[in-house]
């Protein structure tokens, strides 16, 4: 199989991936993270990912490109059914309009694919697409927290070619670069003057609107041991990807003079905004306890510590500063267990179950992203149709813990605070519940172009 046909794979593979990607807009890997890379792994609730198996678990550790011999490619695709409901509970917003925000999730399509190579007997190139952050909200109508979020889209795409080598035949390294695009887009509406002179404020808050992108560089790293015909051992590394947004930031003008308030010229100016999107660490473990049946683990680590307060600044905007969103990320970790049993030459099912610690916790809930920890539990099945097209099924459905927000203030400074100890005694703009339910259907199709590369002759 020659080169030419790997590239042009390649290209179709990432036309592919690229129509798709405009619908990728949904999280589930905690705040605005997407786990959702793979069909093989998503039916075993991602236990396993970085302990190869599947060419997808090239997506977590880089060694795995190896995972197959030959020429292989993957294509994936989830769909994600969320439902966020928002309930204002108090706070001086609450009981002026209505008070519940429904549907605030967003169904989405999240695509992702693989392509890895055969250089050699010891050397293997490869290729990931894939959207690993993305996330949109956007209530059906008007509520009491529309003043501090109405809209959130956030979009990426990420384009990792990778490299493995095999030192001996049980030890693999890989390495492999990242090249990805980063788009947001943060809307809020506008809280009224007949509402703010119900509030009794001096202010009011126009709507407001930012919309910015960049690009960034990072890189990926692991190593997969295999001791056993049964055991398999992987860990793998994504480094952090450190961003300067820059985009527009636009609000309206409002002119109320019969109630008293001084206008509010609308703003139109060029915002830039810091970011360093999470590393993460993965660790997994893929044992056979039997002839059919193996048990899969992973545990996984994400540096959303790295995100604290995101500010749009720009000389067009009062002192400078447009619009700060007060994040306060901790690092969030993942816990999964699954099983594989092999039914027959043809059939495979799966199943498993995960605990995530989400990097939000009720003191820094944004309802931008109304994120908490959640269970999650899966099904899976890989049909061989033959020995060239294997497909893969999945689905999950991921159980949120009820959150709670408390949002202080965020009309007269333009940003978006928490309530903290120091202002628990004060006035809140809004307080309430998020509850948070997502359902997962992921179907993956993997085709094998070529047979292995015959072994190279003993080195002498």
């Amino acid at each position: 199989m020659g080169t030419s046909k790997f590239v042009r794979l390649a290209c179709i593979s990432a036309a592919a991936l690229l129509a798709g990607a405009a619908l990728t807009d949904d999280a589930n890997a905690g705040s605005f993270g997407v786990r959702e890379q793979s069909a093989y792994f998503q039916g075993m609730s991602f236990a396993g990912t970085a302990a190869g198996g599947d060419i997808s678990s090239m997506f977590w550790n880089s060694a795995a490109t190896a995972t197959l011999p030959g020429f292989n490619t993957s294509s994936n695709a989830t769909i994600a059914f969320g439902d966020a409901d928002l309930t204002a509970t108090g706070g001086s917003l609450y009981g002026l309009v209505p008070d519940h925000a429904a549907n605030n999730g967003t169904d989405a399509l999240i695509p992702a694919s693989y392509a890895s190579y055969q250089l050699s007997d010891r050397l293997w190139a490869g290729l990931a697409m894939n959207a690993p952050f993305g996330f949109i909200t956007k209530p059906d109508s008007y509520w009491s927290g529309s003043g501090v979020a109405e809209t959130s889209k956030i979009f990426s795409l990420n384009l990792n070619p990778t490299l493995a080598y095999k030192i001996t035949p049980t030890l693999t390294v890989g390495a492999g670069a990242q090249v990805e695009y980063f788009k947001i887009r943060l809307t809020k509406d506008a809280v009224s003057a007949n509402l703010g002179q119900q509030l009794g404020e001096q202010a009011i808050t126009p709507w407001r609107s930012y919309e910015a992108d960049d690009w960034g560089i990072g890189a990926t790293a692991g190593i997969l041991w295999q001791p056993t015909s049964r055991t398999s051992i992987g860990l793998g590394y994504r480094s952090a990807v450190s961003l300067e947004v820059e985009g527009s930031y636009k609000t309206s003008a409002y002119r109320e003079p019969t109630l008293g308030y001084a206008p509010v010229d609308s703003v139109r100016a060029t915002a830039t905004g810091k970011l360093t999107l999470p590393d993460e660490v993965t660790f997994s473990i893929r044992q056979g306890l039997t002839d059919r049946l193996t048990m899969l683990g992973t545990v996984e680590w994400q540096g959303w510590s790295r995100i604290d307060n995101v500010a749009a600044v720009s000389s067009g905007c009062a002192n400078n500063v447009c619009e700060t969103l007060n994040l306060n990320y901790q690092d969030g970790w993942k816990y999964a267990l699954g099983f594989e049993y092999l039914y027959s030459p043809t059939l495979t099912l799966r199943t498993g179950a995960s605990y995530e610690v989400s990097p939000i916790d009720d003191k820094n809930r944004n309802i931008l992203i109304p994120d908490s920890d959640r269970i999650g539990v899966s099904v899976g099945a890989t049909y061989k149709y033959s020995d060239r097209i294997t497909v893969d099924f999945a689905y999950s459905h991921l159980f949120f813990d009820e959150g709670t927000f408390c949002i202080a203030n965020p009309k007269l400074n333009g940003n978006t605070s928490h309530c903290s100890d120091a202002t628990i005694a004060q006035a809140k703009s809004l307080i309430g519940t998020t509850d948070v339910a997502v359902d997962l259907v992921s179907v993956g199709l993997k085709y094998k172009w070529s047979d292995p590369v015959p072994a190279l002759e003993p080195y002498k």
